[in-house]
């Protein structure tokens, strides 16, 4: 700060913004990665999803080494890719994302997205239906939950704040370097600019913090619910438009401004009951499941089935036993049914409303209704989604049979090959003595009945003793897009006779 002569005011002398993150510092920290990736021979299906309604597409441009997003002409067509982690934001940091697009046509019916966002909170970039101040439809948009209703924040290009001398010479039917950076706090700045001749520039900031809307209105609410966020990509049709569309996107990385601490988060061991340490295999096996864990899909469980049972259902709402709810007393949250759907993957919706009897919903991507309408006496669990990790740090191991080698693999699901496993009963680590844990173990499943990729492997011989794997380099087991079938990591024995085995998987549950 500095002291001008003639007012006598103090003024700033700080460094233009662009080189300052939204915290205020300068971007001479460490500048730690903590997701990227190209997309040079795929989409890379085991880091990202996809999600197609209608007639959309996405496929691989292995000649331009990214991945191509379409639409047809029809209403209701979507395209959605989303990388499978949600990015861990961690208070005191600022998270920063940059990747190339080609967005496409503005088309009116049309909206294109890229962006740290899913269904509920976020960030983005989106183009829509061009107007005479907006020729290319452009806008940033802030969307938040907070309220209970997922609600967009939209600030188009003729009300952005950031350096329009250049922003105005952009074409936006040309690839693009998009760059979005954001600290939550619940009131954090969000800030969103272009990589122009190698430079950053801003297009649009909010410090939300203080806001007051340019129509007066004080900001009361976090700008989003959360600030673990994936990147994602998006086309939607909300009715016909007058040509079909394509989105094309490349390389992609996510930083952490200042460098990423080690992931906070509790420790837990899942493994065989006390009571019976091991489990016999019972002659020869391949790929025996001894041991099986997964996330559970609700990141909190407010009311379930157990307070109120369903006696009715349809494709978009469950009537519940007698008059319990406070009207929309779980407006906004989510209720998922397990097992239900046509994969008996289980269904999720998004709480719309509700009576004192009655929850209505609709599905949560699409907005519509749900593929298969809940029954009489229908399971289900009404709270938020779980958007939280299993990081698995170490396996330990033993097989108590002589002159025996078994070989030990671990098998994870992948979005297409979800492992479904035969005889499993999954039980709660809440219900075995963790009672914090967001995990469920599996100690009774005979095979893997279809999914699944092996994805490590090592031999255990007779009289090795326990044995202790470190898995700290290992993937995370996640939630779908959708939220309704978590990832699965089964312990898997493989021997020519029968072995006796025992393991423990550890893992530290990144929940925050």
């Amino acid at each position: 700060m500095s002291r001008n002569k003639i007012t006598g005011y103090s003024e700033s002398s700080a460094m233009p913004q662009r080189v300052r993150d939204v915290l205020g510092r300068l971007k001479v920290a460490i500048h730690q990665n903590i997701y990227d990736a190209d997309f040079e021979y795929g989409t890379q299906p085991l880091r990202w999803e996809i999600f197609t309604a209608g007639s959309a597409t996405v496929t691989h441009q292995p000649a331009k080494g990214g991945v191509k997003m379409s639409v047809s002409t029809a209403s209701g067509d979507i395209a959605i890719r989303q990388s499978r982690p949600y990015m861990r934001y961690q208070p005191g940091k600022t998270m920063f994302m940059a990747t190339a697009c080609q967005m496409g046509a503005a088309l009116t019916n049309n909206v294109t997205r890229v962006g740290f966002f899913d269904d509920a909170n976020g960030a983005f970039f989106e183009q829509s239906n061009a107007t005479a101040t907006n020729p290319f439809g452009m806008a940033v948009v802030v969307r938040s939950d907070a309220s209970g209703t997922p609600t967009d924040t939209r600030f188009t290009l003729d009300q952005w704040n950031g350096d329009m001398r250049i922003i105005n010479t952009l074409d936006f039917t040309r690839i693009q370097m998009f760059w979005i950076e954001y600290a939550w706090y619940g009131a954090g700045a969000t800030r969103f600019g272009f990589w122009i001749d190698g430079e950053p520039v801003i297009a649009h900031q909010v410090g939300w913090a203080n806001y007051v809307s340019p129509a007066g209105v004080p900001n009361t609410q976090p700008w989003s619910r959360t600030g673990n966020l994936p990147v994602r990509y998006e086309q939607r049709n909300s009715g016909t438009i007058a040509q079909a569309n394509d989105l094309f996107h490349y390389g992609v990385s996510v930083l952490v401004e200042g460098g990423s601490d080690d992931q906070r988060g509790f420790t837990y061991s899942y493994g065989m009951a006390p009571a019976t340490p091991v489990r016999s295999t019972g002659g020869a096996v391949t790929r025996w499941p001894v041991l099986s864990i997964r996330p559970r899909a609700m990141g909190t469980l407010e009311y379930t089935q157990a307070n109120s049972a369903v006696t009715a259902g349809t494709t978009t709402s469950v009537t519940l036993t007698g008059t319990p709810l406070t009207v929309d007393q779980f407006k906004g949250r989510y209720i998922y049914f397990p097992g239900l759907g046509s994969s008996g993957t289980g269904i999720v919706a998004r709480i719309t409303s509700n009576s004192t009897s009655v929850i209505n919903f609709v599905d949560n991507i699409t907005g519509l209704a749900v593929s298969n309408a809940p029954a009489a006496s229908q399971a289900y669990t009404v709270g938020l989604l779980n958007r939280g990790q299993l990081l698995p740090k170490r396996l330990m191991c033993v097989q108590t049979t002589a002159a025996q080698n078994v070989v030990i693999e671990l098998v994870a699901s992948t979005p297409a090959a979800p492992i479904r496993l035969t005889g499993a009963s999954f039980a709660t680590l809440a219900s075995l003595g963790s009672t914090n844990s967001f995990a469920e173990r599996d100690v009774t499943a005979t095979a893997i009945a279809s999914g699944g990729e092996v994805v490590f492997a090592f031999v255990l011989a007779p009289g090795s003793g326990v044995q202790d794997i470190n898995l700290d380099y290992f993937f995370p087991l996640l939630n779908t897009l959708r939220g309704n079938d978590v990832d699965v990591l089964s312990v898997c024995v493989t021997s020519a006779a029968a072995v006796t085995v025992g393991a423990h998987l550890i893992c530290q549950e990144a929940m925050s």
